[in-house]
């Protein structure tokens, strides 16, 4: 199931909203959780007048969402003259999955705009070959939904040396691009310390920030964007990972930062 047929399922109910999650969208013992923070916010949405951006999403991963039914609440905890905060929840089996809290605001006028620079001297997304995942590795059935192209970096347990990476990633979904796309495709590449691992460790996010900067999603689905992610820390199991995420224009369109717990 594509990911915008995913969010085609969304239907009222009684006490807020379900969706239908296919198992394709798994992720070792849950489901993917772009996929879960993407219908958190489309909760969300469902309360927020869209003229109001998303400007930040903060995700706290409680326990698994499961393939199949996802219910979902959400509540608005205060609406300013430009800024509205809202909370969602969603639930697996009648279990709390998931706890989100989106700050949606309409522009205003200030003296001082300030954009990141984005970083120079990397190659563009068509002189980056794609190179498939190895069939016989662990891979999270997820994946098969986005295509990746890795800059610097490399697969998850493979030993490598460097604690970051840089990937052009892009949806495979021919549906206009949303916000929601957005939220979902910034989640898809693996965590950097992965990668400097010779062998398979589950390894589950626990919580994870996102703030945008732009709010141009005039893209089709098709339209490679990148991710230049950095591990800040690491120990005890635990490990914490900013990124960059450029737009397919090279524009700097958001900051994620994610908290990983890693089991080996």
């Amino acid at each position: 199931m594509l990911f915008s047929e995913t969010l085609a399922t969304i239907q009222a109910t009684a006490s807020g909203w379900s969706a239908e999650v296919g198992e394709d969208w798994f992720q070792g013992r849950a489901i993917f959780g772009g996929m879960v923070a993407a219908l958190g916010n489309e909760a969300m949405r469902r309360i927020v007048p869209r003229e109001r951006v998303l400007r930040a999403l903060d995700t706290v991963f409680v326990g698994p969402l499961l393939p199949g039914r996802a219910d979902m609440t959400a509540e608005i905890l205060r609406v300013g003259k430009s800024v509205t905060l809202a909370s969602a929840r969603l639930f697996s089996g009648g279990q709390l999955a998931t706890v989100l809290t989106g700050i949606y605001g309409a522009s205003r006028q200030v003296s001082v705009t300030l954009i990141p620079e984005s970083p120079a001297g990397v190659p563009g997304a068509d002189q980056v070959a794609h190179s498939p995942w190895n069939p016989d590795a662990q891979i999270p059935t997820f994946v098969h939904h986005f295509e990746h192209r890795f800059v610097e970096g490399a697969r998850p347990f493979s030993g490598a040396a460097i604690s970051h990476s840089k990937v052009y990633f892009r949806h495979k979904d021919e549906s206009p691009f949303s916000e929601s796309h957005l939220v979902a495709l910034i989640d898809c590449i693996p965590p950097p310390l992965l990668q400097m691992m010779t062998k398979f460790v589950p390894n589950s996010s626990l919580t994870w920030s996102l703030e945008f900067l732009r709010h141009d999603y005039d893209y089709r689905c098709e339209d490679f964007w990148r991710i230049d992610t950095e591990v800040k820390g690491a120990g005890e199991g635990y490990s914490q990972e900013s990124s960059l995420v450029l737009d397919p224009k090279g524009r700097v369109a958001a900051l994620s930062r994610q908290l990983v717990a890693v089991f080996g």
